[in-house]
This record gives C-alpha cells, sequence and structure tokens, in this order.
C-alpha cells in the first residue's frame, strides 16, 4: 500500500470517528466515557496521520520537509536505477569516505535519521555529524557530477 493511500485512508477514518463522536450523548455515563476513548483514538490518529504527511516525528523542531522519508522512498522508486558507470563512481567515492562519514552519511540518507538521533547513537556531537553527513555528500557530488540529482535524492 503506497503512503498516499494509507494517508487518504487514515484521512477518512479521522472523519468518520469525528461524526461518531459528535453523535454521543456526553449526558449519559456510558456515553461520556465512550467520547473520551474516541478522543484518545482520534489523537493517536492525526499523530500517525501527522507522521505519514511530514515523514518525521510530529513536534519535531529541526528537520526540513525534504527530509520526508517516505515521499523520498517513493520518488527512488519511480527513478531509473543507476547505470553501471554511476554504479560504479558511487562505489569509489563510498570507498574514499572515512568510516564515520559513510556511517553518518547511510544513516541520515538511507535510513532518515536525523543528526541528533545519529549523535546520539554514535556519541558525537550533532554539529559532528552534521559536517560527516555534507563532507560525504560533497564527495558523492564530487564522484557523479550531478548536483542536481544528488541534492534532490540525498537531500
Amino acid at each position: 500500500m503506497s503512503s498516499a493511500a494509507l494517508i487518504a485512508e487514515y484521512t477518512s477514518g479521522i472523519k468518520a470517528l469525528s461524526r461518531y463522536k459528535k453523535s454521543l450523548d456526553r449526558n449519559n455515563p456510558v456515553e461520556a466515557e465512550e467520547a473520551r476513548t474516541i478522543s484518545g483514538m482520534l489523537s493517536d490518529m492525526r499523530y500517525a496521520l501527522d507522521w505519514m504527511r511530514r515523514g518525521r516525528r510530529p513536534g519535531s523542531r529541526k528537520g526540513a520537509e525534504r527530509h520526508d522519508i517516505y515521499r523520498r522512498r517513493e520518488l527512488l522508486a519511480n527513478t531509473e536505477p543507476l547505470t553501471d558507470e554511476e554504479r560504479q563512481k558511487l562505489l569509489d567515492c563510498m570507498a574514499v569516505m572515512t568510516e564515520r562519514e559513510l556511517t553518518c552519511w547511510l544513516l541520515h540518507m538511507a535510513q532518515g535519521f536525523t543528526y541528533a538521533e545519529i549523535g546520539a547513537r554514535l556519541e558525537l556531537s550533532r554539529r559532528t555529524v552534521q559536517q560527516y553527513v555534507e563532507r560525504a555528500r560533497k564527495k558523492v557530488e564530487d564522484a557523479l557530477g550531478r548536483t542536481d540529482d544528488v541534492q534532490m535524492t540525498c537531500g
């Protein structure tokens, strides 16, 4: 199921639950309790929907929508695969990356972790992780010679 279909399903589910909640009589103790339960369900569904739309944890103050991992995955699924020459260039540039650059770049670009999350995992500062990712991205750009495509897919 694509993320767009899942988003549409959650949206319709939220509307249906909202209509049901409005139909409940709040003066009836049983229905008032049901309304509280429905409110919790709606809150959870809205949280999940926000996460799906933005591709990152709701409430996070840092990070741009261009890091939307779900949309990036769909974009990459619809793009043409790398040519053999491009694949070899990418492997060559990965070979000259330091271990830290490669680790940070893969965690950020392939797994969608934030700099802070990577820093916590590797016991590094957020800024240090950012520098590793920027150096790795520069090596990929230099190797492929396609800054526009690399920027689109890498962030």
